[in-house]
């Protein structure tokens, strides 16, 4: 099969980790997948890229912000090819309005989690129906992540606590939380306390760990964070930032855009990972750092364990990209589209 990705720029974060993944994942079971990532990729661009798609003949298009689905709603006009749009959020009214009018040709939506899904069901079933005459197909999948090796892990009295964002807009105010809550520990200064990331907020963070007395150590915006990831003990966070911190044997709190939706157990894996560790949870969640602390003493409790470990192989089979891939695969056949290109190994 011959995919077509298209994105709005490179820039390094969690859409284009999604995309670069599954790319990979989706070559090695033998289909080939291009990637533009562009702002040239723009509906008023469409009667020039008409004839570069003609020529790559694509079997389907994956569109994953408004403005390229535009242009691939274009192209499933002109040229019949199948597009399918990748959900990563929710939107705002007059957002979602837009792409209720996109949906009209495209054969499918693919979205991150299962509330994403859930969501994205109720919604297009009650807009577009009436717009095309049938509902469109909702796929809810994981964030794919390619596995990194497993860390040495001993244990060791002084734990390591972290948080890996960008330290911005909404996480900002998130990292100052769980600093506030690390300061509520009984044993906050036997812990080395780690803040991965860069951002408009890390003056401000800095004031707040050193308001709080904590000796913090901040990265600032680093090239790889594998390194550190590989030392940490307790993960707070969530998408791919907590998810390479558990692949790797760390234990999580889940703190998304919803709020803190607690330590992540062998229990609660399942349900943490449908609505991908707090940012798209449908009910409210505490944002405290009193409801922080609570769940960083769950997880620190956690680290070392049996259930740790369990926890770990969980984890590194829920997001191994071949698994997401030949799901995909499944939807993409289930959803009509032809494989004209080269067939799956």
């Amino acid at each position: 099969m011959r995919i077509l990705i298209f994105l709005r720029d490179a820039s390094p974060n969690g859409i284009t980790t999604f995309n670069r993944t599954l790319a990979a994942a989706l070559r090695a079971r033998g289909h080939t997948v291009t990637v533009w990532a562009s702002a040239l990729l723009h509906p008023r661009m469409a009667w020039a890229l008409r004839w570069a798609v003609a020529r790559y003949q694509p079997d389907l298009i994956l569109a994953n912000h408004c403005t390229q689905a535009r242009l691939a709603h274009a192209l499933a006009q002109n040229l019949g090819t199948p597009w399918f749009a990748c959900m990563h959020n929710g939107h705002p009214d007059h957002r979602m309005a837009q792409w209720a009018r996109l949906f009209v040709n495209a054969s499918g939506v693919i979205t991150m989690c299962e509330s994403m899904r859930a969501m994205y069901t109720r919604w297009v079933d009650s807009h577009t129906l009436p717009l095309r005459g049938s509902t469109v197909p909702v796929l809810g999948t994981r964030l794919p992540l390619a596995m990194p090796a497993m860390p040495t892990r001993t244990p060791a009295k002084r734990l390591t606590l972290a948080y890996c964002s960008r330290l911005s807009g909404h996480k900002g105010p998130r990292c100052e939380a769980w600093l506030r809550a690390i300061a509520l520990l009984p044993q906050a200064q036997e812990h080395h306390v780690l803040v991965i990331g860069g951002g408009s907020h890390l003056k401000h963070l800095r004031q707040v760990a050193h308001s709080l007395g904590l000796a913090v150590e901040f990265t600032g915006m680093v090239a790889d964070t594998g390194p550190y990831l590989d030392r940490v003990d307790v993960m707070t966070g969530a998408g791919y930032a907590l998810i390479e911190a558990l692949v790797r044997g760390a234990m999580g709190v889940g703190l998304g855009f919803g709020g803190c939706l607690g330590a992540v157990t062998d229990e609660r894996l399942r349900d943490a990972v449908a609505v991908n560790f707090g940012d798209h949870c449908p009910y409210p969640l505490p944002e405290s750092p009193e409801a922080i602390a609570q769940a960083l003493q769950q997880a620190i409790a956690l680290c070392h364990t049996p259930e740790a470990t369990q926890i770990t192989q969980r984890c590194r089979a829920l997001f191994a990209p071949a698994d997401i891939a030949q799901e995909l695969e499944q939807f993409w056949a289930d959803s009509g589209v032809p494989a004209k290109g080269t067939a799956p190994v």
